[in-house]
């Protein structure tokens, strides 16, 4: 079942129960074949099996110690997990208005305040985002990711996840994505994020000399390539910035 939200003395609630995913195993193969070529390093794909509610529970505590938006765990049993509700979803408040640069940037400070606490999320795209009173809540946190692989490379994918999410709500302004992810790179300084993220502007630029001049005018105008090479713009114009 998927999470549901319950009302009791006019106060909501988030129940999650504990599942199986079907297809999940294919995903985790492909999941980690994608990152091992990306940054050159073996991942596990068995680290990359979701945890399940206890493994989400005991993230969520955690993160709470840390000082990070996320759902108070009220309740875990075998069956399900009840959590504080955080508002709405950041996802439906984009689509009512695009280019909200001031939510936007609250998504990527999101990001930064995550990570300077040497922390990482590995679902971190906008759809696991909510907001409650102005501030951005972080939700599922049943990716095993920074087990599977080194904290920065963890962090790294956090910053793909999120950019790429982000590109439909961009509507085409590079300038306004590279300047966020400028900001990221600025308020979360990692060297070994920033070479991470170097290497993959690299395959990416790599792909466009190589890979697109093969293409049929049809193909290179389909969506999945044309967000490839917007973030990948994206990506280049912030890393020189």
């Amino acid at each position: 079942m998927r999470p549901i939200v319950l009302h009791h003395d006019d106060t909501p609630y988030v129940v999650k129960f504990a599942r199986k995913e079907p297809g999940r195993k294919l995903r985790e193969i492909s999941s980690a074949l994608f990152g091992s070529l990306l940054f050159k390093v073996w991942i596990n794909p068995r680290q990359l099996r979701l945890g399940g509610i206890a493994y989400e529970a005991k993230r969520l505590q955690a993160l709470k110690q840390h000082g990070i938006a996320v759902p108070e765990v009220l309740l875990l049993t075998p069956e399900y997990l009840v959590m504080t509700h955080t508002g709405e979803s950041v996802q439906n408040r984009l689509s009512q208005a695009p280019k909200n640069l001031e939510l936007l940037q609250s998504v990527v400070d999101s990001l930064v305040e995550l990570h300077t606490h040497h922390q990482w999320h590995g679902g971190a795209q906008v759809r696991n985002l909510t907001v409650k009173d102005h501030k951005v809540y972080r939700i599922d946190f049943e990716e095993n990711t920074g087990n599977a692989m080194p904290l920065h490379l963890a962090q790294a994918y956090d910053v793909l996840l999120c950019f790429n999410s982000l590109l439909h709500y961009l509507k085409d302004d590079l300038d306004m994505g590279s300047t966020l992810l400028a900001s990221y790179l600025r308020k979360a300084p990692n060297a070994r994020v920033l070479q991470a993220l170097q290497q993959v502007n690299r395959h990416l630029q790599r792909l466009q000399r190589v890979l697109l001049p093969l293409m049929t005018s049809k193909l290179r105008q389909s969506k999945d390539v044309r967000r490839t090479v917007f973030f990948a713009q994206i990506l280049q114009q912030a890393l020189s910035l």
